[in-house]
């Protein structure tokens, strides 16, 4: 396999758009199917998998074009190159819920061993021949970055740790103001159990405010969701 065009890099940003076209060649002569996968998702404006042409059959015929999975096939042997350009969204992680009126954000935990592309040759008997070839990456969440470098510039441990919890079970705004309020200036240093009692009046605020506008962001997102896991 070689990358004729394109960016592989070792992570990417949830939801990000990804292109990339590489060579398979050196394919086994026994070979009789050429098995490609792939954890990029499809979108509207283009196939998920783009072949030059070859003289090779694809498996489901166009309408497999837009798979994780394709498998090529071929009667009187394979080029000695196929070229494939892939084109997809690298998938989102976040999903969005309302628990009775409240915005809670769920996040799918695993984060690496998403595949650009898994590459192996079969037999007649569907047996792998040779190891194939694997490209993976990581997933990054870029709010979630930004949001965990501010609360480790946060002093107060105790504190911390209570807008980490808040983050974690997924009240992602309430843990924000939280967190917003204890990077404020303060005249005085306010004792704990007062900060405490500020940040649960501040998460019952946020369970009001959720009631209200939470609606509203959440249907953002899951239309956002809705538009690239449907298709």
């Amino acid at each position: 396999m070689e990358l004729g065009d394109g960016n592989l890099a070792e992570s990417q940003n949830e939801g990000g758009l990804i292109q990339y076209t590489i060579e398979v060649s050196g394919i086994p002569k026994q070979a009789e199917i050429i098995e490609m996968d792939t954890d990029l998702i499809p979108v509207p404006e283009k196939d998920l998998w783009q072949f030059a042409e070859g003289e090779f059959n694809i498996s489901g015929g166009e309408e497999s074009l837009n798979d994780h999975n394709v498998e090529l096939t071929a009667e009187s042997g394979f080029p000695d190159k196929i070229t494939v350009t892939v084109y997809g969204r690298v998938p989102v992680l976040t999903s969005v819920e309302i628990v009775d009126g409240v915005v809670v954000t769920r996040r799918i935990t695993q984060t690496t061993g998403y595949i650009y592309y898994h590459i192996q040759a079969l037999d007649e008997n569907r047996d792998i021949i040779g190891t194939g070839t694997t490209k993976t990456f990581s997933i990054t969440i870029p709010d979630d970055e930004q949001f965990m470098a501010q609360l480790n510039a946060v002093t107060d441990p105790e504190m911390r740790e209570i807008i980490d919890d808040l983050y974690s079970r997924g009240l992602r705004d309430e843990a924000k103001g939280l967190l917003k309020y204890a990077k404020s200036p303060k005249e005085a240093t306010l004792p704990f159990t007062t900060a405490v009692l500020i940040g649960v009046l501040m998460l019952i605020i946020g369970l009001g405010a959720g009631i209200i506008f939470g609606q509203i962001r959440a249907k953002n997102m899951q239309d956002f969701q809705k538009e690239y896991k449907e298709n």
